[in-house]
């Protein structure tokens, strides 16, 4: 009698951003913990793997073209530095630049300390603020005094703030903020999908202002009773977010088959999945994760199952662009002295917002220089993305004269184009999601996974991806058997 092992169970993961690469590192990870024999195979279309995280160094500056930081609030992209073996290079913004800006008829304002994206913790804040107009400021402090909303569905992000805060506050403070961080329009913005912590604060404390005074008190408490490292709210690599992509490519070698410029050309499914390649080659696979835009999932998806590629194609995404520019210091007549400045549409400027990259992470830039990045296009600004590389240069240089006056011309411009790579999260998007995720589950064998689904920043699409390897590793562990086979040889 001899033992025939059980044949390794092939899984394919069709992406490699950032979601691909955590899935896969996290399930060679699990492959391990249960010894469970896994052909692991990762497929990226393009030359290179890490999606929208990209460093550049050029002649001693650090060129983030996509994401620069994440949040240390969400803890799953700093327990996968700590598993790489990355802490050490774990970095905080600099303390002495922690302020940020708002532009309001043309000139900046600073954001008071103390405030949670839209409102304030304390109210003092709001009253020496020149942000919100006295009738504007008055406003917002009734807002405790205002009825919480009865109706449990999802609403816009500019409903709710409108209906909390007032217009003032809506157009000055919670479009800049909320719309700079998912480049979209708040009037369409789902408010559950995005920020239910507002809404929970209205169903728990009748008010925004009543939560976040008592989320301050909380805080303080956490932080006294508090031990071990505590961080500033934004992380970064000591040399770049590309080390991060770099390492996980490391760690999951050589249990993952990573292929770059493998692009798929469509899928089956019979049995197994099977995947044709561009180039001819077919592969096959019992479980298929992918860890793309909804859209680009949608295309693959059309023959396998319609119905679900359908509401997967309903998923909008905008297209948005990073300019950076380095300038001498010395050609810099109004410094920015802060991270950045997010910028109202009702200001009608051609660019998002600006952040000072040599001000916020240390080693960005060389002594003497400025290393700007401005952010173009959204989905209220898309006119400006389709801007030629030559005429979106122009254009930044010329709202950057108004911001800080720079005339001089730049040492150096990088622009990096993301064409549809925000998901733009809908009002009613957790009903379509618990949808979508209804009739993955009806196609053996399938997930999906990426920021088009639970959260666009690097720890929620880690934390999906890692949920997703989770998932996938409890399937194949209830269908492997209990035993060897045995055979008589």
């Amino acid at each position: 009698m001899m033992e025939v092992p059980h044949p390794p169970h092939r899984v394919v993961i069709i992406g490699g951003g950032i979601s691909g690469l955590a899935l896969a590192h996290r399930l060679s990870e699990l492959r391990r913990e249960h010894h469970l024999p896994l052909e692991l195979t990762l497929l990226e279309a393009h030359e290179r793997v890490g999606g929208v995280i990209e460093t550049q160094q050029h002649d001693g500056w650090l060129l983030e073209s996509g994401p620069d930081a994440f949040l240390s609030e969400k803890p799953w992209a700093v327990d996968l530095c700590r598993r790489l073996g990355m802490t050490e290079q774990l970095i905080e913004t600099q303390s002495s630049f922690r302020r940020s800006f708002v532009l309001l008829r043309g000139r900046l304002v600073q954001i008071p300390q103390g405030w949670y994206l839209i409102a304030p913790s304390r109210l003092s804040t709001l009253w020496r603020t020149p942000l919100l107009s006295v009738s504007g400021k008055l406003r917002m402090a009734m807002e405790p005094l205002i009825p919480s909303r009865r109706a449990a569905d999802d609403e816009s992000m500019a409903s709710f703030l409108r209906r909390r805060v007032g217009q003032e506050a809506l157009e000055r403070i919670g479009q800049p903020m909320i719309g700079g961080i998912y480049t979209a329009d708040p009037e369409t913005l789902s408010l559950q999908a995005t920020f239910p912590q507002f809404a929970q604060m209205e169903r728990t404390h009748g008010s925004i202002l009543r939560g976040l005074w008592a989320q301050r008190q909380q805080r303080g408490q956490a932080t006294r009773a508090a031990s071990g490292p505590r961080y500033s709210l934004f992380l970064t690599l000591r040399h770049g977010l590309q080390t991060l992509v770099d390492a996980l490519v490391r760690a999951m070698m050589p249990s993952v088959s990573l292929r770059c410029r493998a692009v798929v050309a469509g899928i089956s499914r019979t049995r197994t999945w099977t995947l044709t390649l561009e180039d001819g080659g077919t592969l096959e696979a019992e479980t298929l994760c992918l860890a793309l835009p909804a859209h680009r999932a949608a295309t693959l998806l059309k023959e396998v199952t319609p119905p679900l590629a359908q509401m997967l194609a309903a998923i909008p995404y905008a297209s948005v662009a990073t300019v950076n520019m380095a300038f001498r210091a010395a050609d810099v007549p109004r410094p920015l002295d802060g991270f950045g400045v997010v910028i109202p549409a009702i200001e009608r400027r051609r660019i998002v917002g600006c952040t000072c990259a040599s001000l916020k992470f240390p080693g960005r830039a060389p002594q003497g220089t400025v290393l700007l990045r401005a952010f173009v296009g959204g989905a209220l600004d898309h006119q400006w993305y389709e801007l030629d590389d030559q005429a979106m240069a122009q254009m930044v240089r010329e709202e950057l004269y108004l911001l800080f006056g720079i005339e001089h011309p730049p040492l150096l411009t990088s622009i990096r184009r993301f064409p549809q790579a925000m998901p733009q999260y809908l009002v009613g998007h957790l009903e379509r999601l618990a949808a979508i995720e209804t009739h993955a589950e009806r196609t053996p064998g399938l997930y999906l996974t990426g920021n088009g689904y639970r959260g666009i920043g690097i720890p929620d699409c880690i934390h999906q991806a890692e949920l997703t390897a989770q998932r996938i590793m409890e399937r194949l562990v209830a269908f492997q058997p209990h035993a060897p086979v045995s055979a008589t040889s």
